[in-house]
C-alpha cells in the first residue's frame, strides 16, 4: 500500500479537526469545510522555519499524478496558525523539533533525517521521533482540511440534490417451513378440532395465539 493511500485511510477514519475561533479569520466562507491561506502572514514560525516545515510536510504528503501535495495546499501555514494559538510548551516542542531535524539533516540529508525520525513510529522514544508524530498529524490535519485535500485528493463533491428518489422493487421473502406449517394450522377448519383430544386442541389453540403475536 502506498504511503499516500495509507494516510488517506487514516484521515477518513479518524480525522476530526477542530479549528476553533482562531481559524475563522483564515477560512474562506465560500470553501465550505476547507480552509484557505489567502493573505495569511506568519504568526509564529520564522521564514526559515516555515521553509523547512514546508519541505518536511511535502515529503510526508507529496504531489502525485492524482493531486498536489502539502506544499501546494500550504499546510505549513495551517501549522503556523495552530501552533501560534497553542501553549508555550507546544510551541517549544515545535521549535526544538525543527531545530533537531535541521541538525540531523546536516549529517546526511533532510529526507534521511525525516526517515530516521519516522523509523519507530508508534513507539517513539526520542524527542526527534516524538516530533515526527506531531508533525505527521499536523500535516494530515492541514492537508485534509484544505481545498486541495478535500476536493482534489478525496474528490468530495458536497451534498447533492436528488430530483427523484430511486425506488427499489419489493421481493417477497421465501416462506420458511415453520411459517408454512403455522399458516396451515391457522387455516384448519373448526370442525377438525372436534375429533382431537382436549390436550391436542389446547396445543393448537396456543400455537395460533403464538403465531398471532
Amino acid at each position: 500500500m502506498k504511503r499516500r493511500t495509507a494516510i488517506k485511510i487514516v484521515a477518513l477514519s479518524a480525522l476530526a479537526p477542530k479549528l476553533g475561533a482562531a481559524g475563522h479569520g483564515l477560512c474562506d466562507s465560500n470553501a465550505g469545510t476547507a480552509w484557505s491561506a489567502s493573505n495569511y502572514k506568519l504568526r509564529f514560525f520564522t521564514q526559515e522555519e516555515n521553509g523547512l516545515l514546508d519541505q518536511l510536510m511535502e515529503m510526508i504528503i507529496p504531489a502525485d499524478d492524482h493531486s498536489p501535495g502539502a506544499h501546494a495546499a500550504q499546510v505549513g501555514l495551517f501549522a503556523d496558525l495552530m501552533v501560534s494559538t497553542s501553549s508555550a510548551a507546544v510551541q517549544k516542542q515545535w521549535r526544538d523539533g525543527l531545530k533537531q531535524m535541521q541538525e540531523e539533516a546536516r549529517r546526511s540529508s533532510l529526507r534521511e533525517a525525516l526517515a530516521k525520525s519516522a523509523a519507530h513510529e508508534g513507539q517513539a522514544a526520542s524527542d526527534l521521533e516524538r516530533f515526527f508524530t506531531i508533525l505527521k498529524q499536523m500535516t494530515v490535519n492541514g492537508y485534509y482540511t484544505s481545498a486541495i485535500g478535500i476536493h482534489q485528493d478525496l474528490q468530495y463533491q458536497g451534498n447533492t440534490y436528488l430530483s427523484a428518489f430511486p425506488g427499489c422493487a419489493l421481493q417477497e421473502l421465501p416462506t420458511s417451513p415453520a411459517r408454512k406449517q403455522g399458516e396451515k394450522t391457522r387455516e384448519l377448519p373448526q370442525g377438525v378440532l372436534r375429533n382431537l383430544s382436549h390436550e391436542q386442541e389446547d396445543r393448537i389453540t396456543q400455537s395460533r395465539r403464538d403465531l398471532a403475536t
